[in-house]
C-alpha cells in the first residue's frame, strides 16, 4: 500500500544534496507558523537549529512525523569541532540541551566542556557554568530578566535553574549547591571588626541602594541594621541564602565588664552603639551610677525596639539600684540607689527634692507616686514600701524619749512652725502633734496620708508611751467613690460587668468612674457610658473587673501605676474553673480583697488562702425588647426556636456548643417540623475544629441557622426576644450572664447543673442537665492543671428539649418563677444595695493593716 504523506520526509531545501536539508514537512511549517518565519532555510546554521528545534520541541506537537539524520548531515556535525559548536552553534546546543533522546551531539566531550565554570562578574567572582549563559543568550524569555553579568541577575538564574531549568534540560545534571556554599560562607574582614558576614551580604547592599545607604557594614549600626533587615525581611526575598544571625546576637548579648567598673556587667553591644550614637554618648556614660541608669531607661523605652534581634535583661542592674542606699549620711530614711543618680539627671527636681533632708525625700516620694513611677516603669520602688518602712521605724528605741512615729519627729523638725506650735518635751505637746496629724498633716503630705498614728490613752506612764502607727488602705487624699477598672467600652462579658457595676452603684448614691485599663483590649464600641469615663483615678476605692490573668497582663502592660496605687483595691474577678492555678502566683496580693460573682467562684478564688473573699453577686440589667420581630433577623415565623449564644473569644470547649446542636437533633430526630435552632456567635474563627463542627451539622439542617454578625446590645436583646428558649451545655461557667439575661426576659433555659449558675438555677427556675465530672486535657483550656468540669448528658439534655415543647404550663411556671429570682437577687437595685453594704464596712473599719 502506497503511503500518502511519505513525500513529507523528502529533504529537498534547498536541495538534497545540502547538509541538513529541510523535509517537506519542516519547510511548509516555517511557512505556515509565525514563530518560524524567522528561519532562513538557505542558511546551514538556521536548518540546524530547526533540526534541534524539532528534536526537543517540535516533534511533541507533531507526533506523526519523524525527522532522521542523513548519513551527510551525521558527517557535517562530526566536523566540526567542540569550541566551534559552541562559539557559532549556540542556539542549536540551546535546543539540543531540551530534547530526551540521544543525538548526533553526544558523541564528543560537548557536556563535559558545557559543565566548566567562567566567571562572569568580578565583584562577585562566582563561577557559573558555560551552558547555563548559553541558554539564556537563546532564551528570548529568560534573557529580558536573567543575567550573568550581574549579581541579581546570577541569583534569578539560579533560582530559575532550580524551579525550572534543571527539569527543562534534562541533559545537563547540575547542582547549584557548591555556589550557594560560597554564597552563605562568612567573611572576617578588616572593616567588620569583630564581626563576621556572610559572602552574599555586601553584593546584594552594593546591588540594592535602597538598603546600601542604611546598612554600612563598617558600623556597628550599621551591622545590626543588616541583620535585623535580614530577620524581618532578607530571608523571605532571597529565600535560597542562608544565614545563621545567631552567632552575631550571641556574641554580642553576652554580659562583659565594662573597663574600670567591676560592680555591673552590660552587654557587649552597649559600649559598641554608644561609641558609634553621638546622641547617647553624653547622657550614657557606664562608668557613672547616672550613666548606668540613663543606659537602662534608653534600653527600655527605645533600645530593644531599635535593635529587636539584641538581648539584654536588665533584671540585675535594676535589682542593684533598687536596693535601698546604705551610703546616704544623716538618720534619715532609707532611698534605693537609683534616686540620687535619677535626681541628679534631671534639673527639673533638684530643686525640689534634696534627699538628704527628710523634706526632700517625702518631696522625692510624692514626685514618684505621682509620674516618677509612670516615667521609669521598669524601677519597682513603691510608695508602699516606704510608707512600711517609715511604719516600722516608728517602734525603734530612739522615739522612746518622745514616744513619736519617727517620721513626725523628723516632719517636726523641717518645719519651724511646727517646732513652735507643739512643744514635744510636754505629753500635751506631743498629743497635739498626733492630732495635728490625724486632722491636718494628712492632708498636707498627699504620699504619707496612708499613715495613720494612734496616741496612746491617758493613763499609761511616760515610760511606756509609745503611738502606734498603721497603715490604711483607703486614702484619705482621694474623694469618696469607686473606680471601675477593666473594658468598659467592650461588647462583651467583661464590658457589661463593669458597665452594670457603675449602674449599680448610682443606685446606691455612691459616685464612681469608668477607666479604659490601659492595655490592648477590645474594640471600643459601647458609647453608653462615656460620660463616666476617666484617665485618672478619682475616688478612694477601685474595682477591677478583670479575670487575673488580664490582671497580670495589666501589671505588665502599663497599668502598675493603678495597681500600686493608694486605692483600697478589690478584684471583681471572674473565672470559671474550680480551682486557683499555681500559675497565678501572687496575683492575689495585687488587690486587698475579692469580690465572687457565685459560690463556686468564691470557693475557687478563696483557695489561694491569703486575700479576703466576699461573695457579690453581679446584676443583670437588660434594656427592654423595642423591636423583637422575627424577620429583622431572618427568623421564621410559626417555629419553637431554642437559641444558643456565644462568644468566640470565651473558648468554645467551655461553651460547648456542639453538645447543644447534637442535644437538638436528638430531641427532634428525623426532621421534625416546627422546631428550630439559632446559633448567635461571634468572633468566631474559621479555623476552629468546634465551630467547624456545628457549621458542618447545620449546613445539613435545614432547621439550624447561623448568625454570625456583630450586633449593638439593644439589637442583641431584641435577638433573644425573637426566640422561645435558651440552650447553654456549658461544661463551666463562673457566673452565666446570658443565661441569666434570658432569665430576666422571661424564658425558659435548659441549662448544665454545675458552677457559676446554679446559683440562680435550680429545679424550680430552670431545666437543669446533669453530666460527668471530667479533668481537663491539655488543650482544653487555660491553666487546666487539675482542673475538672462538667461533660453535660447530651440525652438528658434532649429529654429537657421535649418538655420544654411538650409541656407548655410546666415551661411557663418555671420561666415565671426564673423571671422572679432574677428580678429579686440580681436587679441593679439588689446589687446596689449589697455594694453599698460592703463599702460602708470596708469605709467604717478604716481597711488598715
Amino acid at each position: 500500500m502506497t503511503s500518502n504523506t511519505e513525500w513529507l520526509k523528502d529533504c529537498r531545501h534547498p536541495s538534497s544534496g545540502e547538509p541538513f536539508s529541510l523535509p517537506d514537512a519542516i519547510y511548509f511549517l516555517i511557512k505556515f507558523r509565525a514563530d518560524l518565519a524567522h528561519f532562513r532555510y538557505k542558511s546551514i546554521k538556521d536548518r540546524m537549529v530547526l533540526y534541534f528545534w524539532w528534536n526537543s520541541v517540535g516533534k511533541v506537537n507533531y507526533p506523526d512525523f519523524e525527522w532522521i539524520l542523513r548519513p551527510l548531515d551525521v558527517a557535517y556535525v562530526r566536523q566540526l569541532d567542540t569550541n566551534t559548536l559552541i562559539t557559532e552553534y549556540q542556539e542549536c546546543i540551546a535546543h539540543w540541551l531540551r530534547g530526551t533522546s540521544p543525538d548526533v551531539l553526544e558523541e564528543g566531550p560537548l557536556v563535559q566542556v558545557l559543565l566548566e565554570s567562567e566567571s562572569f562578574v568580578e565583584a562577585s567572582s562566582l563561577e557559573f557554568p558555560r551552558f547555563l549563559d548559553l541558554i539564556i543568550r537563546n532564551r528570548p524569555d529568560l534573557h529580558q530578566y536573567l543575567t550573568l553579568d550581574q549579581f541579581p541577575g546570577q541569583l534569578a538564574s539560579l533560582d530559575w535553574w532550580e524551579k525550572h531549568g534543571q527539569f527543562e534540560y534534562p541533559k545537563v545534571a547540575w547542582s547549584p549547591a557548591s555556589i550557594y556554599a560560597s554564597l552563605n560562607h562568612l567573611e572576617k574582614r578588616e572593616s567588620y571588626g569583630a564581626m563576621c558576614f556572610p559572602r552574599f551580604l555586601p553584593l546584594i547592599l552594593d546591588s540594592r541602594p535602597d538598603l546600601k545607604i542604611n546598612l554600612d557594614l563598617s558600623t556597628l549600626p550599621g551591622q545590626l541594621a543588616a541583620v535585623t533587615w535580614w530577620e524581618k525581611h532578607g530571608r523571605k526575598e532571597y529565600a535560597n541564602l542562608a544565614w545563621s544571625t545567631a552567632q552575631i546576637s550571641n556574641f554580642l548579648n553576652q554580659l562583659d565588664n565594662i573597663e574600670g567598673l567591676l560592680e555591673q556587667r552590660f552587654p557587649r553591644f552597649l559600649p559598641l552603639i554608644i561609641e558609634h550614637r553621638p546622641d547617647l554618648q553624653k547622657d550614657l556614660d557606664l562608668k557613672t551610677a547616672q550613666g548606668q541608669l540613663a543606659a537602662v531607661g534608653w534600653w527600655e523605652k527605645h533600645g530593644k525596639t531599635e535593635f529587636p534581634t539584641l538581648r539584654w535583661s536588665t533584671s540585675s542592674i535594676v535589682e542593684h539600684f533598687d536596693e535601698l542606699d546604705e551610703t546616704l549620711a544623716g538618720n534619715l530614711m532609707k532611698v534605693p540607689r537609683f534616686v540620687a543618680p535619677l535626681i541628679n539627671s534631671r534639673p527639673d527636681l533638684q530643686a525640689s527634692i534634696d534627699i538628704a533632708t527628710f523634706a526632700g525625700q517625702v518631696n522625692c516620694l510624692q514626685w514618684w507616686q505621682d509620674s516618677g513611677m509612670l516615667e521609669y516603669p521598669y524601677l519597682r520602688w513603691t510608695t508602699s514600701s516606704a510608707l512600711e518602712q517609715l511604719q516600722g521605724l516608728s517602734g525603734s528605741l530612739s522615739n522612746r524619749l518622745t514616744g513619736l512615729p519617727q517620721f513626725l519627729l523628723w516632719l517636726r523638725d523641717s518645719r519651724p512652725d511646727l517646732q513652735a506650735a507643739f512643744d514635744i518635751s510636754a505629753n500635751e505637746g506631743r498629743r497635739h502633734l498626733v492630732r495635728w496629724w490625724q486632722d491636718s498633716g494628712r492632708n498636707e503630705y498627699r504620699v504619707l496620708s496612708r499613715l495613720s498614728v494612734s496616741a496612746p490613752s491617758e493613763d499609761v506612764s511616760h515610760e511606756e508611751e509609745l503611738c502606734s502607727v498603721s497603715i490604711s488602705h483607703l486614702s484619705r487624699a482621694r474623694p469618696v467613690g469607686v473606680n471601675i477598672i477593666g473594658f468598659p467600652q467592650g461588647v462583651l462579658g467583661l464590658g457589661e460587668d463593669a458597665r452594670t457595676a457603675a449602674r449599680a452603684l448610682a443606685t446606691a448614691a455612691i459616685p464612681s468612674v469608668l477607666v479604659n485599663a490601659p492595655m490592648i483590649g477590645p474594640p471600643k464600641l459601647d458609647m453608653s457610658i462615656n460620660h463616666l469615663l476617666s484617665e485618672e483615678l478619682k475616688h478612694n476605692v477601685s474595682l477591677f473587673c478583670l479575670p487575673p490573668p488580664e490582671m497580670v497582663r495589666l501589671a505588665l502592660e502599663g497599668g502598675r501605676k493603678i495597681i500600686e496605687s493608694d486605692t483600697y483595691k478589690i478584684g471583681a474577678w471572674p473565672w470559671e474553673l474550680p480551682q486557683w492555678p499555681s500559675a497565678f502566683g501572687k496575683v492575689h496580693t495585687f488587690v486587698d480583697e475579692l469580690w465572687a460573682q457565685s459560690k463556686f467562684v468564691q470557693t475557687a478564688l478563696g483557695r489561694q488562702g491569703e486575700t479576703p473573699v466576699h461573695h457579690m453577686p453581679m446584676s443583670v440589667e437588660i434594656p427592654a425588647p423595642v423591636a423583637a420581630v422575627r424577620p429583622r433577623f431572618g427568623l421564621p415565623e410559626g417555629e419553637f426556636l431554642f437559641y444558643l449564644m456565644f462568644d468566640g473569644n470565651s473558648w468554645l470547649t467551655r461553651k460547648n456548643p456542639v453538645a447543644g446542636v447534637r442535644a437538638f437533633q436528638e430531641a427532634f430526630a428525623n426532621g421534625q417540623s416546627g422546631v428550630g435552632l439559632v446559633i448567635k456567635a461571634m468572633n468566631i474563627r474559621d479555623d476552629d475544629p468546634i465551630w467547624r463542627e456545628v457549621a458542618e451539622i447545620a449546613a445539613k439542617d435545614n432547621r439550624i441557622r447561623l448568625i454570625s454578625e456583630r450586633l449593638s446590645r439593644q439589637d442583641s436583646i431584641d435577638f433573644m426576644a425573637c426566640c422561645d428558649a435558651y440552650i447553654s451545655l456549658h461544661r463551666s461557667e463562673g457566673f452565666g450572664r446570658v443565661i441569666a439575661e434570658a432569665m430576666a426576659i422571661g424564658q425558659p433555659v435548659v441549662v448544665t447543673n454545675f458552677s457559676g449558675n446554679v446559683d440562680f438555677c435550680d429545679a424550680n427556675t430552670s431545666f437543669l442537665v446533669d453530666g460527668e465530672l471530667v479533668p481537663l486535657r491539655p488543650g482544653d483550656y487555660l491553666f487546666h492543671e487539675g482542673q475538672y468540669w462538667c461533660d453535660p448528658d447530651v440525652s438528658a439534655a434532649a429529654r429537657q428539649l421535649v418538655r420544654v415543647v411538650d409541656d407548655a404550663k410546666e415551661r411557663e411556671r418555671i420561666a415565671a418563677a426564673g423571671k422572679l429570682r432574677i428580678q429579686t437577687d440580681y436587679s441593679i437595685e439588689a446589687v446596689g444595695r449589697a455594694y453599698a453594704k460592703r463599702l460602708t464596712e470596708i469605709h467604717s473599719e478604716g481597711a488598715t493593716r
